[in-house]
């Protein structure tokens, strides 16, 4: 059943997000076709503008000041790095005060550069291979979660996530491995129906109307079956956005975010 689901998407859902002009870049803070050329694989718990990308050691993780209320996880598209959604995180800092935003690399490289947190090459997305990523990528988090001081506070947690990446995110959410706070996705699709009733999530799906790698009907029809499962779900489509995150996605998920964790 899963593979038979998994193979129907077409492989163009899982390609990379179109590359942004460098002024829209800087508004929207993500360039989605980032195939960095910033050697290995950062191991890092925090670079210089204060966001986490990698793994870090517990020695590493002791320099971090004090415990911030909340978490805010980035999820990267494929053939990206963390690093590329660093300007969202730098933007968010006065909206979002006392929280700890990271963004960490794909678990697998990707043979064109950058990371994936899966693998589609040959078009056929197996059990086998489903399994290996939500267990690759469930690792990741926990990792990040425990360094960070949020395991016994999930609700605390946000994840912002887009294309494939939100894939994942949406998965972890949907089969109910985590119980996070609040979930943003950008430009994704819920690869299967939900398998865990709603857990307190709140989620908010966005979506470029001119989206011509994952239509936007993939979030509409992700907060068709969330809402059946009883998730508290908002859907926004922009009408002239293609597969990338524009600033008007960027400032409403902010808000979005500011109104679950300030209000």
């Amino acid at each position: 059943m899963i593979s038979s689901l998994y193979a129907s998407i077409p492989l163009l859902l899982f390609l990379s997000l179109t590359p942004l002009t460098a002024t829209a870049a800087k508004a929207s803070a993500l360039a989605e076709l980032e195939t960095s050329r910033h050697g290995p694989r950062a191991t890092q718990a925090t670079s210089s503008n204060g966001i986490g990308h990698g793994h870090a050691s517990s020695t590493e993780a002791s320099t971090i000041s004090a415990q911030p209320g909340r978490l805010v996880i980035f999820f990267h598209g494929v053939k990206g790095r963390g690093s590329v959604m660093d300007a969202i995180a730098d933007s968010w800092r006065r909206t979002l005060p006392n929280t700890r935003f990271v963004a960490p690399d794909a678990p697998s490289p990707h043979r064109s550069g950058g990371y994936q947190w899966f693998v589609v090459d040959d078009q056929v997305m197996r059990p086998d291979r489903i399994e290996a990523a939500r267990r690759a990528f469930d690792g990741l988090v926990a990792d990040i979660v425990e360094r960070e001081g949020f395991e016994n506070d999930l609700e605390n947690v946000a994840f912002v996530a887009v294309s494939q990446g939100a894939i994942m995110a949406l998965d972890a959410v949907a089969t109910g491995r985590w119980k996070v706070g609040a979930l943003v996705s950008f430009a994704g699709l819920l690869p299967l129906p939900p398998t865990s009733p709603s857990s307190g999530t709140s989620i908010l799906l966005m979506h470029g109307g001119a989206d011509r790698t994952i239509p936007s009907a993939a979030s509409v029809a992700a907060s068709g079956q969330l809402k059946s499962a009883g998730y508290d779900v908002s859907l926004k489509v922009f009408p002239d956005v293609g597969h990338t995150i524009s600033s008007d996605e960027a400032s409403e998920a902010a808000i979005f975010l500011r109104d679950k964790y300030y209000r």
